[in-house]
């Protein structure tokens, strides 16, 4: 076969492939679009703004390299507590054990909150990258879903913090992970991107927990 028809057959399949991650990306955005109107706040096609998530302290976001925030909600605040629900991809380690993290999270900056430092993770996973936190001894924590695992610094304010009631109330909801520091929160459910519309459900099953453990 003629090599410039080889060459021309090429380009045009770079381009066919090219115009459908696009098209998907803008499906993503109209589909949000529709999430925001539902939820009566304006979508924002970036943000939070990287200063904002560094400020936090929360390992989630100042661990990573190249992070961004995407489709962003943002809602005013109310009852003492921000809240911002968005896409977040970063990238992990270096080398050959580079890797791309990325979640739909719900992160809360609540004025007068004060968490200790921890990390919850739904599956026990935990990242060498969550630097400063030590595993915790779940036997002394009642009520938790099978397998998740708590990692933080000061033990006493973790007990304190994370009563049978609350365990109680992740067992309810499975799946979500946590990170908490000062005022601020982060909390997901595993490493991927959640579909549109599942967002509904979503947001009100982190306000619930976040309420609670404030």
């Amino acid at each position: 076969m003629n090599i410039y028809v080889l060459l021309a057959a090429a380009i045009a399949a770079a381009i066919a492939v090219s115009q459908v991650l696009k098209y998907l990306k803008g499906q993503r955005g109209r589909d949000m679009s529709s999430v925001a109107v539902s939820a009566s706040v304006d979508l924002e096609e970036y943000g939070p703004e990287l200063k904002l998530l560094e400020s936090t302290g929360l390992p989630f976001f100042v661990d990573g390299r190249s992070g961004v925030g995407k489709y962003l909600l943002r809602f005013p605040e109310e009852d003492g507590a921000k809240a911002y629900y968005f896409d977040y991809s970063c990238l992990l380690g270096d080398g050959d054990g580079q890797r791309k993290r990325q979640s739909t999270v719900a992160l809360f900056d609540f004025s007068k909150g004060a968490f200790p430092d921890f990390h919850l993770s739904a599956e026990g996973n935990f990242e060498k990258e969550t630097s400063g936190l030590e595993p915790v001894d779940m036997t002394l924590f009642k009520g938790f879903p099978k397998g998740a695992k708590l990692y933080g610094r000061d033990l006493a304010a973790l007990q304190k913090l994370f009563t049978p009631e609350i365990a109680a109330c992740f067992a309810e909801h499975p799946g979500w992970s946590a990170q908490g520091s000062g005022p601020y929160l982060v909390m997901y459910k595993g490493h991927n991107l959640l579909s549109p519309g599942k967002y509904k459900d979503f947001m009100a099953e982190a306000g619930k927990l976040a309420f609670n453990l404030a």
